[in-house]
């Protein structure tokens, strides 16, 4: 394809696309003001929905936005809280998440199940048409529940039957656009054939928006021979964001070219991800600049080991075949829906000299996503399957009967870490596993005979740890020789620095009643039914993982 056909059929899609669109209700009384857009890259994970603004306050209505049937309602203490989707009968699902509180039928079923299963955290799927909702129908208060970290609403649209997250602004959702996105860096890697990149082979350039548009300086970037090999090539990635009107929220990128000598080598665009290839944003994006400096560059090509379905089929992986002395025309453009445009224009220049003799394939002592690794002893059995990295990673075999990969690398799927079971086991291990910059993560081990195993998304230190230590939980709205309730809230401190919470319970009379926990604050919240009044006995029971239960127990009146 040419750079004279490339950017006029995204227009001419786009075109085609909005022709015929459902007239959808918002899903607010309020404009929609977008603080994170579709495909946004964030950890581990593309940002799969619009996070509209609700000017900092819980409590605004939230409407469907077509007629339909609830189809799913989730509680959970963790990423979207308090959330229902809808299904429409064009196929599509619209999902609503951080809410505050349900509304009519959605809510009773909620309360009813809470109930029956004595849990905060429910996953319920109600059978078709047993909760029909209305055009512009109130479903939902708006919050800040679950992974919040302020008051908004996250909406997405889904396809009903692949699940896979769809682009809302390709949907009929039409928000204030004139801002083109912003081009702040631009790299240069050495690649293998794959599109693994070869360690210390990176160059970096500023990109400076002038009066004539985006450029580095001299227009020019001399690369070294030795990033060039038989097999493979060189690869750029953009450091990219965009902006929308009415915020001066850093939005992600939709859409990218990239044309070399006038042909194009690669193109991308975030119209839609299914969710089980979400994690392979850690493969888009350049992973080490995004965790260590939050810049978020999008890679112009494509290792073998990524199953997105984000880029244009009619292009290769964007490895870039070159040799000493070659000397390339570079062009790249970004654009949004809306079809606004930024591009960047430079040479390439490959420096006389030797290649690169490594290839990056598979061997002794590197955790490849190609190959599987398995590792046993007498005390100790690491097991991965396929694809359990994103790029070869080297082992320490020296140090593995306490340390596997890099901390810093990220981990795509899951690996098994198998330890014998110590002596006089109580069932109260888990196993700590020391990550990136420190931190420490307690992983749930499960009894397999005379092994504790443990499925692991992060690589570093580990130890089995043991915890015999239950939670602790204190008042927070009043004082712990408090005997008169008037308040309708009440609400505890729950701490747990060991191997996390399992379960939390309240009992008045001996009575279940949902006791609501509140991550961000480590908060456990009690809304009074307005029928409680009367003295009462309070037990509430807090559990962590290794089956370490506390008890807070008092007699009060409520008023």
């Amino acid at each position: 394809m040419k750079l004279r056909t490339a950017f006029p059929l995204f227009i001419l899609f786009l075109s085609l696309h909005s022709f015929g669109q459902p007239d959808y209700h918002s899903p607010l009384g309020i404009p929609l003001i977008l603080s994170s857009n579709f495909g946004e890259l964030r950890p581990n994970h593309f940002h799969m929905g619009l996070d509209f603004k609700t000017n900092m306050k819980i409590g605004y209505r939230i409407y469907s936005i077509e007629e339909g049937y609830v189809s799913r309602v989730k509680v959970s203490p963790y990423g979207y809280g308090k959330v229902v989707y809808v299904d429409h009968p064009n196929g599509i699902t619209s999902v609503y998440a951080h809410c505050s509180e349900f509304k009519g039928a959605i809510d009773s079923l909620v309360s009813a199940t809470q109930k029956a299963e004595e849990n905060f955290a429910i996953d319920v799927y109600p059978a078709k048409n047993q909760i029909k909702v209305k055009k512009g129908e109130v479903i939902a208060i708006s919050g800040n529940t679950g992974g919040s970290t302020a008051p908004h609403l996250h909406f997405e649209l889904r396809d009903t039957e692949t699940e896979h997250a769809l682009n809302p602004l390709l949907y009929g959702f039409d928000i204030a656009d004139s801002k083109a996105p912003e081009i702040r860096g631009l790299k240069v890697y050495g690649l293998n054939k794959d599109g693994y990149r070869y360690d210390g082979k990176e160059i970096f350039k500023t990109v400076v928006k002038g009066s004539n548009g985006y450029y580095i300086g001299a227009d020019q970037i001399i690369v070294p021979a030795s990033y060039c090999s038989e097999k493979g090539g060189i690869g750029f990635a953009f450091d990219v964001i965009d902006r929308f009107d009415g915020a001066i929220n850093k939005c992600g990128l939709f859409g990218s070219t990239l044309i070399v000598n006038g042909d194009t080598l690669f193109g991308q665009e975030t119209s839609r991800v299914p969710f089980e290839s979400s994690r392979y944003v850690n493969s888009h994006k350049d992973y080490e600049a995004y965790q260590m400096l939050k810049k978020k560059f999008h890679k112009c090509f494509k290792t073998t080991e990524n199953d997105l379905l984000i880029y244009d089929k009619g292009t290769k992986l964007g490895i870039l075949k070159a040799k000493p002395g070659d000397v390339f025309a570079v062009k790249y453009i970004a654009y949004d829906v809306k079809g606004n445009s930024s591009n960047i224009s430079f040479e390439v220049v490959i420096q006389q000299g030797e290649i690169n003799k490594e290839t990056l394939d598979p061997g002794d002592g590197i955790l490849h996503p190609q190959t599987t690794f398995h590792y046993e002893t007498a005390e100790l059995e690491i097991e991965c399957g396929l694809a359990t990295v994103y790029e070869p990673e080297q082992i320490d075999m020296a140090n593995i009967d306490h340390s596997f990969i890099d901390p810093d690398a990220p981990v795509n799927r899951t690996y098994n870490i198998k330890l014998k079971k110590p002596a006089n086991f109580a069932g109260k291990h888990y196993l700590e596993m020391q990550t990136a910059k420190g931190r420490k993560k307690a992983i749930t081990v499960t009894e397999h005979g005379d092994w504790l195993v443990a499925q692991c998304k992060y690589f570093g230190e580990y130890q089995l740890v043991e915890d015999i230590t239950a939670p602790s939980v204190f008042p927070v709205n009043f004082r712990q020789s408090t005997t008169i309730i008037s308040t309708n809230t009440l609400t505890w401190r729950i701490t747990e620095r060991d191997s996390g919470i399992a379960d939390y319970d309240l009992y008045i009379d001996g009575e279940w009643y949902v006791l609501e926990y509140e991550t961000k604050g480590s908060l456990l919240i009690f809304n009074r039914p307005e029928n409680l009044a009367g003295t009462k006995e309070l037990v509430l029971r807090a559990t962590d993982n290794c089956g370490n239960t506390s008890e807070w127990k008092k007699d009060v009146t409520f008023r």
